[in-house]
């Protein structure tokens, strides 16, 4: 937020002190909130920054979800970046929704799914003909990715690799913990790791310039 709070009072023009007086803040304090990601805010207090910005809260907390993503401007001086494979571990980490990729008769499809982290492998929930025909395919991959229309910027991390349905009774008992949950609902409860080979990520950044 302390970046999308900083982009937001350059495109309006206006100072810190302005903004601070405008929203009853502390000038001091919102000029250490924008130059630290983990400052914070009272609810109250990002409604009165939000007044004075000229926006919403939930422009602020970057949930414009309503919006097409990819619409608004490139920030100022974008670079595309190599994710290391520290950070690739740690956004494939935060578990949630994912694309898993492969080749169907028609061609290469992207299907979205619930996933979790197992072990260093992706697990997903799918129906028994799906996992057998992804076990099949020598690669599939898995794709994950974020965008924050508010700052122009997104990452994304692809990894490929053989698929292996699970059978194993042991295994199945203690993948259960994940309590993978397909929002597509019906008999989806086939169980199916990906193993990655090659794993690898890009992340579209771009300056800030600070008041």
């Amino acid at each position: 937020m302390s970046r999308r709070v900083m982009r937001r009072r350059q495109e309006l023009g206006k100072s810190i002190d302005e903004v601070a007086a405008k929203a009853g803040l502390d000038p001091g304090y919102l000029r250490y909130f924008e130059q630290h990601a983990g400052a914070r805010l009272s609810a109250g207090a990002v409604m009165l920054l939000a007044l004075a910005l000229q926006t919403t809260p939930a422009e602020l907390y970057g949930g414009m979800i309503e919006r097409p993503q990819g619409r608004a401007h490139a920030g100022s001086n974008p670079e595309l970046r190599e994710l290391t494979a520290a950070q690739c571990e740690a956004h494939l980490g935060a578990d949630g929704v994912g694309r898993v990729l492969f080749v169907s008769p028609r061609g290469p499809v992207a299907h979205p799914v619930n996933y979790a982290m197992s072990e260093g492998e992706i697990v997903i929930s799918t129906t028994v003909a799906q996992a057998d025909a992804l076990e099949r395919q020598d690669t599939v991959g898995f794709q994950l990715d974020r965008v924050d229309e508010a700052m122009s910027e997104g990452w994304s991390v692809l990894a490929t690799g053989p698929a292996r349905r699970v059978d194993d009774p042991d295994e199945l008992h203690r993948l259960a913990s994940l309590e993978l949950e397909p929002w597509a609902g019906g008999d989806r409860r086939a169980l199916l790791r990906i193993t990655p080979a090659e794993v690898t990520g890009r992340v579209i950044v771009h300056d800030a310039v600070a008041d």
